[in-house]
């Protein structure tokens, strides 16, 4: 059984929370959500319905107990930031940065590299603590194309307050100009200077 303890918490981090244990817990595994807000309790009760997951439901002393079970005919998550009405200062920040300078992660396989940039960033945005800003240099620009596989997912982040820098120059180089969508377009003066007063920098 996998507890998820969010008393104290406000959407949508209860929403992001449960979604995290839906995707990490096994067919039929059992998951408690426990919530003390009233308001966290409706939008995850809508949350779960809409991603055709059974659950029970207890209350006891204003605190409201999930009780889940994973089907492996569940949906496909639905994102948190649409069942409650957020701000980008609702979602918390920590101390660090992530930059890419190229569209895929690591080195080995192209296929596999684009794979895990594209699961990495996904990943990013179920943190309990999102960066203040990602940075696309060089290559990595072209993750903030209109043709990126990832595009819709760093669009979220932006809603959620992180800062995207795109660098002028490598969109210019990589012929990108009018096909970014996201992000703001940088020069590398604002990208040193971020970098620079970053707690910590994260280099996928």
């Amino acid at each position: 059984m996998i507890i998820v303890d969010t008393c104290g918490q406000k959407c949508p981090a209860p929403l992001i929370a449960t979604r995290r244990a839906l995707r990490e817990a096994g067919s039929e595994e059992v998951i408690e959500v426990i919530t003390d807000n009233l308001t966290s309790y409706n939008n995850l009760s809508r949350f779960l319905t809409d991603n055709y997951t059974d659950f029970s439901v207890s209350e006891e002393k204003g605190k409201w107990t999930l009780r889940i079970t994973r089907r492996s005919e569940t949906g496909s998550f639905t994102k948190p930031q649409d069942y409650c009405s957020t701000s980008p200062d609702t979602f918390p920040k920590g101390d660090f940065i992530i930059v890419f300078s190229s569209d895929r992660m690591g080195e080995g396989a192209d296929e596999l590299g684009h794979l895990l940039a594209g699961n990495f960033i996904k990943a990013v945005k179920d943190l309990d603590l999102l960066p203040e800003k990602i940075i696309f240099y060089n290559k990595g620009v072209i993750l903030v194309s209109e043709e990126s596989p990832v595009v819709e997912n760093l669009k979220d982040l932006e809603k959620m307050g992180v800062e995207l820098l795109v660098c002028a120059t490598c969109v210019n180089y990589y012929k990108l100009e009018g096909k970014t969508t996201t992000g703001i377009l940088s020069n590398m003066f604002v990208i040193a200077q971020a970098m620079a007063s970053a707690g910590k920098i994260i280099r996928p």
